[in-house]
């Protein structure tokens, strides 16, 4: 049914609230814009620091409809308050099941009856970027030669991955080379930008690996 999944817990299937209504906002763009004195127009600094835009927090408003009892109607207000009043969680959209957000919750009204029929407002804000359902994995073992070279895909989102070798390993990336022994690493100058990012991976024939990291979209 037409609802938002909150945690674990479905607004429909839980609660009986039907989604009448939502928003989800896009994250606002953080820019930077210097005036010049003299001259024509102005410097943009927006990426001077980082390389890359960033982004403010997402806002998102959902509005529910239940129809129950009135005697019923506050109970139920009082279990859906505890579960997620002011509390961070993930959040899935009805028509985007793939993704999801991270945001803290809020009630903004009590239960607000009209006829037989009560209406639930809720808010959330949340972290800027939507992310993958699940995390990417990129897997293999190191052929005969002894190295092997990955490209991982990656959306929006700049991220660290996490590399996992069964054995000592050298990596390669960017045209820097990190010495690692067996374990589960994140290098921090190992950032993955939008688009395709080759590492190289050599070790003894055999070894494992695991290239693990979360894609983040708009």
């Amino acid at each position: 049914m037409y609802g938002i999944t909150f945690g674990d817990t479905h607004t429909y299937d839980s609660w009986g609230l039907f989604l009448i209504d939502f928003t989800m906002e896009l994250p606002p763009a953080k820019t930077k814009y210097v005036d010049l004195p003299i001259g024509n127009g102005s410097v943009d600094m927006t990426e001077a620091i980082f390389g890359d835009v960033s982004y403010g927090e997402r806002t998102a408003a959902f509005q529910f409809a239940v129809k129950l009892p009135f005697s019923d109607r506050i109970a139920l207000q009082n279990t859906i308050a505890a579960y997620l009043h002011g509390r961070r969680m993930r959040i899935v959209l009805p028509d985007d099941p793939y993704h999801y957000y991270m945001g803290r919750v809020q009630l903004t009204s009590g239960m607000i009856r009209e006829g037989t029929v009560d209406n639930l407002a809720m808010e959330a804000i949340c972290e800027p970027y939507k992310y993958k359902m699940f995390p990417t994995v990129v897997s293999g073992a190191v052929p005969a030669g002894g190295t092997v070279t990955r490209s991982c895909l990656n959306s929006r989102m700049r991220v660290i991955p996490e590399i996992t070798v069964s054995a000592a390993a050298t990596i390669i990336f960017g045209g820097s080379t990190y010495s690692v022994n067996a374990g589960t690493w994140k290098l921090t100058n190992v950032v993955f930008v939008e688009g395709d990012n080759e590492i190289t991976i050599t070790a003894a024939a055999g070894t494992t690996y695991s290239i693990t990291y979360q894609e983040g979209l708009i």
